[in-house]
């Protein structure tokens, strides 16, 4: 006998839990401080926020997809370029999460921009030379597209929901800059003296990542309030 295990999308359940997963990631992360469970290989390998290719990274990665399956399926349903360029874009998002594409790649563009074309110094990470303007632009690009389509159907909380979303990423990107900029963080060594560089680093980073998971929790809430989802699983039963 087949079952049907329906897993709808909505806004509310998204901001909930999503909100509640970013925060967990965040508090074991700066809890691995007290506890001293940072060399632990389950915490190391699958659940701190600032390593690659794990379950804080996957939560991001799905984070991304389902925002590129509400725009594809707005795409669907109005049949405009436009729509379908924004779903390719937050897939590609949720794949440099998981790939890491702008720290590798962009980074080697960027420095060859910065040294042998502009002949300038850059204070921060080279990716950002790249990535940020592109991001930047995309960013006001999907926005004003998006907008447009509350006022259409009189859904205005939705873009405040969403400006919101793409501020957390403008303060990520911003603190992003800031651990790149070489500073030697001297007033938040003094204020935590048991901390090293490398500690304050590595919480900027934690912090950065959740940020952006709490952006994109809050873009994907905005755009649900356009179009709403579910997902129905099959399964044998005995």
């Amino acid at each position: 006998m087949k079952n049907i295990l329906i897993l709808e999308i909505t806004p509310k359940k998204i901001l909930f839990w999503f909100t509640a997963f970013s925060l967990f990631f965040l508090t074991l992360y700066y809890l691995s401080y007290s506890f001293d469970y940072r060399s632990n290989y389950l915490f190391k390998d699958y659940f701190s926020i600032t390593s690659e290719k794990n379950v804080p990274t996957f939560f991001s990665f799905v984070i991304m997809l389902l925002i590129s399956m509400v725009y594809f399926f707005i795409y669907k349903e109005k049949n405009k370029f436009s729509w379908l360029l924004t779903s390719i874009f937050f897939l590609y998002l949720g794949l440099d999460d998981m790939f890491k594409i702008h720290e590798n790649i962009g980074s080697d563009i960027g420095e060859e921009v910065i040294k042998n074309v502009l002949e300038v110094n850059f204070m921060s990470y080279y990716w950002q030379v790249v990535f940020m303007p592109t991001f930047a632009l995309f960013g006001i690009y999907i926005f004003y597209l998006t907008y447009k389509e509350f006022v259409n159907q009189k859904k205005i909380m939705g873009a405040y929901i969403m400006f919101g979303g793409f501020s957390l990423f403008a303060i990520a990107i911003a603190l992003d800059f800031y651990e790149g900029s070489g500073s030697d963080f001297f007033w938040l060594l003094e204020r935590f003296p048991s901390l090293y560089f490398d500690d304050i680093v590595n919480l900027m980073r934690a912090t950065e990542e959740a940020i952006e998971m709490l952006g994109g929790t809050l873009i994907l809430v905005a755009i649900l309030k356009l179009k709403t989802f579910q997902i129905n699983i099959q399964y044998n039963q005995g």
